[in-house]
């Protein structure tokens, strides 16, 4: 049975990533022919995906990567935790806007059938519960102002070919903290699941944690997320739309969680100890999803438990052998 993607040219910036890797897998699954852009050295792909190294901050290196295109999945951008979006601020504001930038408005020019932008929550000003509508009434909070700026300003060169050239093939979907196999699990740079998986499996104990135990968080599973982007580009509707699982959950309950199952998998007791930090997002941050639900029948498949435990399988089935990626911020 041919897919909406069969046959088709498909490009996936930041394909080797948390949420690239399995989008690549089901789209050549769906029979689509697809290239891979990234600024890893080695490609974790069969010869079935065309893999190209490279840096979408040039100009002239993102028109070359879109000839023959006729989809382009924009995953490509510089995520980490709150510190280091603080000490990184520079790296994270103008190289974001610079790739997104490049990449779009060579996407414009080739006219690509498809652009799908993947913005994220860090774009909407501070609120409990983030809806699709508020977009745009303020100023991302002040802990993602780079990054959230960054993404809001791709978000609003989308906005500016509908106004100008009547363009509605650019789509936008805003994931939550995303989580999964092939995450980034550098102590220094990952965000809040990946990092403690590692240091509890580096042998951390007492595990300190540098943070409000009462901060609630929305948590979705990558795969989830690439089956999102798939179901929007192939209904090829331009959003934005929020992905993430609607479920606030508190940090203390996260490290619970994980620390339950990384006992069971270590065999030993892992004692936790909370310390202050002096660096915070905001307390309550989740999104709505009722948007996808109404509008796509969408709902993710994965719960926050069963996403942990895979998680952790691979990351101790892997972790021996994880792949050296390039990090933008190691070399800023």
């Amino acid at each position: 049975m041919k897919t909406h993607f069969y046959g088709k040219k498909v490009l996936v910036t930041g394909g080797t990533g948390l949420i690239g890797i399995p989008l690549v897998k089901k789209l050549v699954d769906s029979g689509a022919l697809v290239r891979v852009v990234s600024l890893d050295s080695k490609s974790p792909f069969g010869k079935d995906t065309e893999f190209v190294k490279g840096d979408l901050c040039d100009k002239n290196f993102c028109a070359k990567v879109l000839k023959g295109i006729q989809t382009v999945f924009h995953l490509a951008g510089i995520k980490g935790g709150v510190r280091v979006t603080q000490s990184k601020a520079s790296t994270f504001l103008v190289k974001n806007i610079l790739m997104n930038t490049q990449i779009m408005e060579a996407a414009r020019k080739s006219g690509v059938e498809q652009f799908l932008y993947v913005s994220s929550i860090c774009i909407y000003p501070p609120a409990k519960i983030f809806f699709e509508e508020n977009a745009g009434k303020g100023l991302p909070h002040f802990s993602d102002k780079f990054g959230g700026i960054a993404k809001l300003v791709g978000e609003m060169q989308i906005e500016a070919y509908r106004l100008q050239y009547g363009l509605r093939n650019f789509l936008i979907v805003r994931p939550v903290n995303t989580y999964g196999p092939y995450d980034n699990f550098d102590p220094v740079s990952a965000l809040v699941i990946p990092a403690l998986i590692y240091r509890i499996f580096d042998g951390e104990n007492p595990l300190i944690i540098k943070g409000n135990a009462d901060v609630v968080r929305d948590f979705v599973y990558s795969e989830d997320v690439a089956d999102f982007l798939i179901l929007m580009a192939s209904k090829n509707v331009p959003g934005p739309y929020n992905v993430g699982s609607g479920v606030p959950v508190s940090i203390k309950s996260l490290v619970n969680k994980i620390v339950f199952y990384a006992e069971n998998f270590l065999g030993k007791k892992v004692n936790v100890k909370w310390a202050y930090a002096a660096k915070a997002g905001e307390k309550y941050r989740v999104a709505s999803i009722k948007k996808a639900k109404v509008e796509l029948g969408w709902l993710p498949k994965v719960s926050l438990d069963e996403g942990i435990l895979r998680t952790m399988e691979w990351y101790q089935a892997n972790k021996k052998r994880l792949p050296r990626r390039y990090n933008i911020l190691s070399e800023e």
